[in-house]
């Protein structure tokens, strides 16, 4: 038994130290893309988001060592946690990919977009805030973690919702096509990031289905 309580321990602290960076990296892009916004954004900051990711990463291979190196007395499937683990690891790269993407887009926001924009980047955060905390709950409540796979939901439509009436602006633009393309592409991977996010959710739904007695 106290192998078993040092075994759920030690993975419980490396999910906690995973889960924390995971939501420190989706916070400090949304505070870096609302100073892109408002005109402020030095390029260079978005550096920190893609350390970030990194930092995930090396988390994330202490978290496989101590999964795998005892398979046994554990509240999931090993196979089910290996999966949350890689589902929430890829939730980062996408953060990761926006913000590099970020980091090289060579013009400004167009002002007629910038408050759907603005509305876009809030939804897509509150997806992964929710997510993250749908993570959390898991591991203790059932009930309060399935709930919130549904507000994960609604977050990703109103995200969808600003995704298109954003695009719906910037396709009628008739400046500098190359601009029009890349302002799409923006809004497009941003939105991956929520639609991702309600994947896992859904994911985390099944597990929760899967395991109805706790």
């Amino acid at each position: 038994m106290k192998l078993f309580k040092e075994k759920i321990n030690e993975l419980d602290e490396v999910n906690r130290e995973f889960l924390s960076q995971s939501l420190n990296n989706i916070l400090t892009l949304h505070e870096l893309v609302n100073l892109f916004i408002n005109n402020k954004l030095k390029k260079k900051d978005l550096e920190k988001v893609i350390q970030g990711e990194k930092k995930c990463d090396r988390i994330k291979e202490k978290y496989v060592q101590v999964l795998f190196r005892d398979k046994r007395a554990l509240p999931f499937l090993v196979e089910d946690r290996y999966n949350i683990l890689m589902m929430l690891d890829e939730t980062n790269d996408k953060i990761e990919f926006f913000a590099r993407f970020f980091a090289v887009f060579p013009f400004d926001l167009y002002e007629d977009v910038k408050k759907d924009f603005n509305d876009l980047t809030d939804f897509t955060v509150e997806t992964v805030e929710e997510l993250l905390n749908c993570a959390t709950l898991i591991e203790t409540d059932f009930k309060a973690a399935y709930d919130k796979t549904f507000e994960i939901e609604a977050a990703r439509r109103k995200a969808r919702k600003a995704k298109f009436d954003l695009l719906e602006v910037v396709f009628k633009k008739t400046d500098n096509p190359t601009r029009i393309y890349l302002t799409s592409k923006l809004v497009t991977y941003i939105y991956e990031i929520a639609q991702w996010a309600e994947e896992v959710s859904d994911y985390l739904r099944g597990l929760i289905i899967k395991y109805p007695s706790r």
